[in-house]
């Protein structure tokens, strides 16, 4: 059984801004084929085998709900199983039900989860997981989204984050507390807008306090395809003044290959890539941003642009309204505070 129910969003710039429409897919079923189809999908595995227990039938159970920044997955099957995954630009934060779980089974730095305990999921490169039977939360968090909220309030340019994948459990107390108050909102699938925004940033907050990671310059430490170094090249370094020549360099190819790669795969430019790359990080940052404590032009900056005619021209022509208008939007939703403790208590009033 597979459902998906979309809640449109309220009819306001806010709304539009946020991307807060809320989608939830359920999915359970009793085939083991039908299941392994259904998670190398939404988990972008390869390699992923299901093992039944003896004597046990087969069941599995996928609730995902969640906006296009902030998502809660839920996964419960009655088998033993194994995959690499690989997701794309997302940071996936992961605690099991049952513990067991081990990512990474085959490297030094392997982690094999505590019961209730989250970890962090590595980032940047395809990692190997082997779970028992049981249940595994998720909370996915768009890449983009995640690293701009880490540099909220200062000068730092969003770029990829290096999260440890575990830390010490003092420092998970409070994570866990605001996992167990926004578990309620993150599931309502009619909390959307001003409310789903208040969710994903506060949520982002306490993942980026619990686990405090810093800033990943580096390139994959894995074998990856010449067009993922290149996009992790631009990623880590957006910020910088970049030619094609550095960016064919760093992916060990030349200005050639690179064009043409670019061209073949992505149907554009690898500069054409990066002005859109700088635009998208520079819209996010005004997003979150207090008007009260930085400017379009500080955000722009942090974002590689040097030019405030051509970036504001750009950004218009791009987004349909000028940057100081998504500034001046008051889009740092999280700092309203009587929104968010009616989330947490949304059924006491």
């Amino acid at each position: 059984m597979i459902t998906a129910t979309d809640v449109p969003p309220a009819e306001d710039r806010v709304a539009e801004q946020w991307r807060s429409s809320v989608r939830e897919v359920l999915h359970s079923g009793t085939d083991p084929e039908e299941a392994r189809a259904f998670f190398a999908q939404v988990y972008d595995a390869r390699d992923l085998v299901l093992r039944p227990v003896d004597g046990v039938p087969f069941t599995y159970r996928y609730r995902s709900t969640g906006d296009g920044r902030v998502s809660l997955r839920t996964c419960s099957v009655s088998a033993h199983g194994s995959a690499v995954l690989a997701p794309d630009r997302q940071y996936v934060l992961g605690w099991s039900v049952e513990g067991g779980v081990v990512v990474d089974p085959d490297r030094e730095d392997g982690v094999t989860l505590r019961p209730g305990v989250p970890v962090m999921c590595p980032a940047r490169r395809p990692f190997a997981v082997a779970a028992p039977p049981g249940t595994l939360h998720l909370v996915h968090f768009d890449a983009d989204f995640l690293e701009a909220a880490a540099v909220v309030g200062g000068t730092d340019a969003p770029v990829p984050l290096a999260f440890p994948v575990s830390v010490p459990s003092a420092r998970l107390v409070p994570l866990q507390r605001v996992l167990r108050e926004l578990a309620g909102p993150m599931l309502d699938v009619t909390v959307v807008a001003a409310e789903r925004a208040t969710v994903d940033l506060r949520l982002a907050e306490a993942v980026l306090e619990a686990f405090q990671p810093d800033p990943d310059s580096g390139m994959p430490d894995v074998p990856v395809a010449t067009l993922d170094r290149v996009k992790a090249f631009l990623y880590a370094h957006f910020d910088r003044p970049l030619t094609a020549t550095e960016i064919a360099a760093a992916a060990d190819v030349s200005v050639r290959t690179l064009q043409e790669t670019f061209q073949r795969q992505e149907g554009t430019t690898p500069t054409a890539f990066l002005r859109d790359l700088r635009l998208d990080k520079a819209r996010l940052a005004l997003q979150l941003a207090d008007a009260r404590e930085t400017s379009v032009a500080a955000v722009a900056h942090s974002c590689g642009f040097r030019h405030m005619g051509r970036f504001s021209g750009a950004y218009a022509e791009h987004y349909g309204e000028h940057p100081g208008e998504t500034l001046r939007g008051q889009r740092r939703l999280i700092a309203v505070a009587d929104v968010a403790d009616r989330l947490v208590r949304p059924r006491e009033r």
